[in-house]
């Protein structure tokens, strides 16, 4: 641009020229690359597509995907440090910079995976002093024993800082210690790269401190359940795993995916590590009726499991974790092994040149060959020294340069991380076949638009009640039989309700001219809440009853409530202290409480003459209650849904307890003024007629 002095005047001229020098400082920082964008990575910004799934979650196992968009999504952007620190140097230059290592080894847990790892990572080092260090200064692994103890992997962190003066950790496999190791590295201000724990939980904590390359159990959780119900075609499952966090965190992926896929778990059950007798879980696999099993544990424990199966000649297929992938489980399991299936983290049989590099390069050195946690922790090593070459040796800058990374191509193949800077690259299937494994790509879905053509969800609205389902074999009842179904704790207040019920049906029997009676089935609540549970489906289920009757405290309400709204039923409860009942409004549920009076002193007589006690507001509201559901049942409520519908529409209920009817809540909304109000109705009723008969002149 070039500016005219006749256009501007000498006191405007330097505000232009000073406006005109920032702009053009703008202009060439907009040129300058993006800090540690490599050439092998696609120049975008930190922050991801929010439309993509986190973690690459497949549409088909995304919760309520089908109902609407959540109101926030999470873990859209990396997460960013806004602390101090990226411009400390060190006064000398260091004789080695100095990266701590933190891995099981000796005696403690997982000690063979500690090996390889600590092994990876070695072999980087030594080839990363080989080509000149940093800037000439060699590296150097610190060694500290994740032993397992609670706690003691945040005393090797501290040690770590404020001893050993590390730059940065690789670490560990553990997933409790490695959670207690992030979160002391965060105020200690360290960063770790993770190589080897499997734990979903890691990355999703939010400190911006730690980058995993290794598959997670989430990625793992959803290739195998595709694989497993989408490709293979099995419908039922049953679940065996190490009783630990690795096997609880593990499983937990792939239960979540089999229930979203409609093939929720036969069962699920675990072993101790170390366990060498299975006969009680395996014989309640054989109960279930499972067509396969899914092994989450170590390659030992798993290998017993799996020649223990065999020798039962049992022929479910045997799936499992990325742990089965390994030398160690086709020694230990032998000829038992052959058609076991599981996931693994990389293939390396790809004609991958750098893991055909890295693994001769690996026996020469160690005499072995690589397995996948070696070869994982080759990677992270390799990563974090090329950010130490970039930055330098600052810690908070080796955070950035880490959190920077978008790909990384490595011996395991393509990695590539989501914003939590975890790897969500490829994972295979691998399957023994003649003592080795073949592997293929992993798919984790088919694609969304043709799940949601052929699978559609079914709604609420569009499901079909239960009362509409043919009646259950196995009862010893007759099948058209009219059954009321009464859960209560049987106590003295609750024996006055049945009795009052009791009345009711009795009355009716007394009246009946042909007609199938209405039975009552009494159940008690007083157990646990898991029997509770089971007692009341059977109820629903197996004696298929017409409507639900209870209860009188909330705890037995809220679960009855729970399950008039999954399966369909009518509920009439008692419960008088709990507001929060209707305060979800679930169009299955109606409240008869409270009630202040016996207002039928007929009722009250009759009441006394049959049982021989005087009759309490419990026994009015239980004859009330029934005899709503036979004038509903009598009147054209044959099945749930028309009952249900019955009872929500009448205007009025003049009853025991006084005169009601239900609001749009379900809630019971005295009418104490009916009598009145239907002679006015009626009264109203001539007066309109007698003005039609006389044309409009007539009077009362």
């Amino acid at each position: 641009m070039i500016l005219r002095r006749s256009n501007l005047s000498q006191e405007e001229l330097p505000r232009c020229r000073r406006v005109l020098f920032a702009l053009a400082w703008l202009g060439l920082i907009s040129l300058l690359p993006v800090h540690a964008l490599r050439a092998d990575q696609p120049a975008t910004s930190a922050e991801k597509n929010t439309n993509e799934n986190y973690g690459r979650t497949p549409d088909t196992v995304i919760p309520y995907r089908n109902f609407r968009e959540p109101y926030l999504r999470f873990f859209q952007k990396v997460p960013p440090f806004r602390g101090m620190g990226r411009d400390i140097e060190p006064a000398t230059p260091p004789k080695t910079v100095r990266v701590g290592v933190l891995a099981p080894s000796g005696l403690a847990s997982d000690a063979d995976l500690g090996r390889e790892m600590i092994d990876g990572i070695t072999l980087a080092v030594e080839r990363a002093n080989a080509a000149g260090g940093f800037q000439g200064i060699p590296f150097e692994t610190i060694l500290r024993e994740d032993t397992g103890a609670w706690g003691s992997s945040a005393n090797e962190i501290v040690s770590f800082k404020f001893h050993d003066d590390v730059l940065a950790i690789i670490g560990s496999i553990d997933g409790a210690n490695t959670h207690i190791a992030l979160r002391v590295a965060l105020k200690a201000q360290i960063p770790i790269v993770n190589t080897a724990t499997t734990d979903p939980t890691l990355t999703e904590t939010g400190i911006p401190w730690i980058l995993r390359c290794m598959a997670d159990d989430r990625q793992q959780g959803y290739a195998l359940a595709h694989h497993i119900f989408n490709v293979r075609g099995v419908k039922k499952i049953a679940a065996f795993r190490v009783n630990d966090r690795y096997g609880r965190t593990g499983i937990a992926e792939f239960r979540d995916a089999a229930r979203r896929l409609r093939h929720p778990l036969r069962v699920e059950l675990r072993w101790d590590r170390g366990d060498r007798d299975f006969s009680e879980q395996l014989d309640h696999i054989v109960r279930t009726g499972a067509e396969a099993v899914v092994l989450w544990g170590n390659a030992s424990d798993a290998a017993a499991v799996v020649r223990e199966m065999r020798r039962r000649n049992m022929s479910q297929v045997v799936f499992g974790c990325d742990r089965l992938v390994s030398c160690r489980f086709l020694k230990e399991a032998g000829e038992a092994a052959e058609g076991v299936v599981a996931v693994a983290t990389f293939n390396p049989t790809e004609l991958n040149p750098q893991y055909t590099e890295f693994h001769g390069a690996f026996q020469g050195r160690f005499g072995r060959e690589p397995d996948t946690f070696a070869a994982h922790a080759y990677d992270g090593a390799n990563i974090l020294i090329a950010c130490i070459r970039e930055v330098g040796i600052n810690q908070v800058a080796v955070r950035d340069a880490l959190y920077e990374y978008r790909r990384f191509e490595g011996v395991t193949g393509r990695i590539e991380f989501d914003t939590t800077l975890n790897d969500i690259g490829p994972v295979y299937i691998a399957t023994v076949s003649n003592g080795t494994y073949a592997y293929q790509r992993a798919e984790f879905t088919k694609t969304a638009q043709a799940t949601r053509d052929t699978v559609p969800y079914r709604k609420l609205s569009d499901s079909p009640p239960v009362a509409r389902v043919a009646h259950v074999a196995g009862t010893n009842r007759e099948p058209n039989a009219l059954r009321i179904g009464c859960f209560l704790p049987l106590g003295v207040r609750e024996q006055s309700v049945i009795r009052g019920i009791r009345m009711a049906l009795a009355e009716e029997t007394d009246s009946l001219s042909g007609k199938v009676p209405i039975e009552l089935i009494v159940r008690d609540s007083r157990g646990t809440w898991g029997d509770n549970s089971n007692a009341l489906t059977r109820l629903i289920t197996e004696e298929n009853v017409l409507a639900l009757v209870g209860s009188t405290e909330r705890r037995g309400t809220h679960l009855m409530e729970t399950m008039a709204a999954k399966l369909h039923v009518p509920l009439i409860t008692f419960c008088d202290n709990d507001p929060t009942i209707h305060a979800i409004p679930l169009p299955w549920v109606f409240s008869v409480a409270p009630a202040r009076e016996v207002a039928d002193k007929s009722f009250a007589h009759r009441f006394e003459l049959r049982f021989g006690s005087e009759a309490t507001m419990e026994a009015a509201m239980g004859y009330d209650t029934g005899q709503m559901l036979v004038s509903a049942i009598r009147g054209g409520g044959a099945t749930r849904v028309e009952l249900r519908k019955k009872l929500a529409t009448v205007h009025c209920h003049e009853c025991a307890s006084g005169a009601f009817h239900f609001d749009r809540f379900g809630r019971r909304e005295e009418l104490i003024d009916s009598t009145k109000k239907r002679i006015r109705e009626e009264r109203s009723s001539v007066i309109s007629m007698t003005r039609l008969d006389t044309g409009g002149e007539g009077s009362p």
